[in-house]
């Protein structure tokens, strides 16, 4: 469709569209379609920036009206490109960004277009954190919704474990509230049922916790040491591991010496971080095991600022660039046999960059039954997370499909997927996601969106005849 058209649709008759308007032919047009992951190449028939919530209603009568398919975006962060479409319209909340901190009740309301370092930054420069994911250029909105795994999970929780309210847009364009006593199967569903499936969110309410200085360790290990590494790292993620560390493990491996594909940005083929909320000397003894373990190259651990802490993790993320990816969850502790298949995967690379996270969950996490909140997976030891990224357009196919590859070879040591890592060419995507609680999720999706405005590939279709 021409720009010229567009604009016959957008100022002519029925509902108007406000806010930062984005068509092609704009010079911001394309700057404005891109996605964090790259590989995907998408040309939206127009993009909203919202400037305020009357913007995002105004954004959904007009798709309504025009028959229109709709797609939100907070932090343009979505694995499979799923938050913008070809020939639709994407409602990009990210320059909504109010933020108000009530100290006397311990919490903070923030519109939907702020990041992580962003958060981060606002709270830290006043002793506070919530917990916020580990990329910094993840939006709060998806993340949230998928239900926010964390660089302080077992401390403090999934970031939905301490929202305690949302405000959302549903399909007729009207503006709802969702706590516990308020549309109180919306908030259930909306922690952990995935961003986009209800309405398009705005703003959360979160309580906060007081930071100031943290314990922090970096470690780094060559390659050969995958296998006792890995062994003796989850153990750190058992129910009798202290909680107050939550653990992450990097294993990167990518063959193109020099070349500028890169994922994790880590000194060390294997990296384990960690932030723990006690004293370093505690810290120290509760990783004396892991040291012990092949021969360490690089050893730090100290008391650190917490945000020099969410930094060192920050720089460390990938960057934007083309990849696929997905994350499964570890409910037991992966037997020999495992491990060494993991080792014989990541040393057999194909022509792209390949890496894990391995990200610990249980302690607070699991303190939460599995139907509580829409996210099922409370009894996971940790998520694992498989990436490749390649450097020519030559490199896609073998790099997805060695990810695919190895999410079916972890099939037998693995539990469903988490959403937040979507991935299309899972065929029984709603037990992966959801487990048992996507029955109640179809309900949910009846009663706020019975014409299933909000739809993409894989997302939640409303129950019939509930």
């Amino acid at each position: 469709m021409s720009k010229a058209k567009v604009n016959i649709l957008r100022k002519g008759k029925g509902p108007e569209l406000t806010g930062r308007i984005v068509v092609p032919g704009d010079t911001q047009y394309h700057a404005a379609r891109k996605e964090f992951n790259t590989f995907f190449n998408k040309f939206p028939l127009v993009i909203v920036f919202a400037q305020e919530t009357k913007d995002v209603t105004n954004a959904i009568l007009w798709a309504r009206h025009w028959d229109v398919p709709i797609r939100m975006r907070s932090g343009r962060h979505s694995y499979e490109g799923l938050s913008v479409v070809d020939s639709g319209i994407v409602i990009d909340v990210s320059e909504m960004l109010q933020l108000d901190v009530d100290r006397r009740n311990e919490t903070v309301t923030l519109q939907t277009g702020f990041r992580d370092s962003a958060i981060d930054e606002i709270l830290g420069s006043e002793g506070l954190a919530v917990p916020t994911g580990l990329c910094p250029t993840t939006g709060v909105a998806g993340y949230t919704l998928g239900g926010g795994q964390s660089k302080l999970s077992r401390s403090l929780g999934l970031i939905i474990d301490n929202l305690l309210e949302l405000e959302m847009v549903d399909a007729d364009g009207r503006v709802i509230l969702a706590n516990a006593n308020h549309n109180a199967d919306l908030f259930w569903a909306s922690r952990g049922g995935g961003g986009g499936n209800f309405g398009i969110t705005t703003s959360f309410r979160f309580r906060t916790h007081s930071i100031d200085t943290v314990a922090f360790a970096n470690i780094g290990w060559n390659l050969r040491d995958l296998v006792p590494v890995l062994r003796s790292w989850q153990l750190l993620t058992v129910p009798s591991s202290d909680d107050r560390l939550t653990p992450l493990l990097t294993i990167v491996n990518g063959l193109k010496s020099g070349s500028s594909t890169k994922l994790f940005n880590t000194s060390f083929p294997l990296q384990m971080q960690g932030v723990f909320l006690g004293p370093v000397s505690e810290l120290r003894k509760l990783l004396y095991p892991l040291l012990q373990a092949g021969s360490p190259q690089q050893v730090f651990i100290e008391e650190i600022p917490w945000l020099e802490a969410v930094e060192r993790i920050a720089v460390s993320q990938p960057e934007s660039e083309p990849f696929k990816s997905v994350g499964p969850f570890v409910n037991h502790l992966l037997p020999d046999e495992g491990i060494e298949k993991i080792e014989r995967l990541i040393n057999d690379p194909p022509t792209s960059s390949v890496a894990i996270l391995f990200h610990g969950l249980g302690g607070a996490v699991a303190n939460v039954p599995s139907n509580a909140t829409a996210y099922y997976y409370r009894r996971a030891l940790y998520n694992m997370s498989i990436w490749s990224t390649w450097s020519t357009p030559e490199g896609s196919a073998p790099g997805i499909r060695w990810v695919e590859d190895f999410r079916k070879a972890m099939l037998p040591f693995t539990q469903g997927v988490y959403v937040n890592t979507p991935d299309l060419s899972i065929k029984n995507w709603s037990e992966a996601y959801y487990g048992s609680n996507f029955v109640r999720l179809t309900r949910v999706k009846a009663k706020y969106d019975p014409e299933n405005i909000f739809n993409f590939p894989q997302s939640i279709p409303p129950a019939r005849g509930w």
